[in-house]
Order: structure tokens, then C-alpha cells, then sequence
């Protein structure tokens, strides 16, 4: 999907380097982080694509580097039960996906090989 800079893609650009600012720099997202980094030895970047709060865990997709997404399942008050971590390659994620997550997405990737190129 090619990117044309409409209004929409915009907010989920700005969407999307908050998410990012706050995964690298945010205590509470800790976790989160350090699971992608244990998955992702060589992680260059990560966008956060989805944010599911359920009753006593959140369930966060993210976009690591170009090529994958990695979706966590973290309980939110007992660190002692082991997250549930599930990876796609992103071409089986977009299978399927809405024209407007299909859009995110694609400024996600648009937004990864920036962070590459530059080296953030």
C-alpha cells in the first residue's frame, strides 16, 4: 500500500511515534519492551499496531523492524504468570486486515524503515 499523506495516515503517524516514544521510555511498558527484545535479539525499532485492555491483562501488537509482528498477552497485576507471545511474519498479519488497520500499518512500516535508515 503506497502512502499519500492524507489526514488519516497522518493521525496514525503521530499515533504511532507516541507509541513508540512510550515503549523505549516509559517504565510501564518495561515489560513489554524486554519481551521484544528477548524475541528480537536484533530489534532496530518497534511501533505499537494494537492496544486490547481486557479485565486483567492488555494485549499489545507491535510491529518490530519491517518484518514481523509480535502480539503480547501480559497480565497486568501478577508478573509471575508467564506472557503469552505469538509472532507473524507481516504478511500473514495483514491477511484479511480492514482498508484503515491495512493504512496503519503501512505507515508503520513507512515510519520502521526511517527508524532503520537513521539508526533509532
Amino acid at each position: 500500500m503506497k502512502i499519500k499523506g492524507t489526514m488519516t495516515e497522518q493521525a496514525y503517524r503521530k499515533t504511532l511515534i507516541a507509541s513508540k516514544f512510550h515503549l523505549f521510555n516509559d517504565i510501564s511498558m518495561r515489560r513489554f519492551l524486554n519481551i521484544i527484545k528477548k524475541t528480537f535479539p536484533a530489534m532496530k525499532t518497534a511501533h505499537v499496531l494494537s492496544w486490547t485492555p481486557e479485565q486483567g491483562e492488555d494485549i499489545i501488537s507491535f510491529l518490530v523492524d519491517t518484518q514481523t509482528v509480535i502480539k503480547i498477552e501480559l497480565d497486568r497485576f501478577d508478573d509471575t504468570i508467564a506472557p503469552i507471545v505469538d509472532v507473524y511474519p507481516i504478511e500473514k498479519w495483514m491477511k484479511g486486515l480492514s482498508k484503515m488497520y491495512q493504512i496503519k500499518i503501512a505507515v508503520a512500516l513507512d515510519l520502521a524503515k526511517s527508524d532503520i535508515s537513521q539508526g533509532s
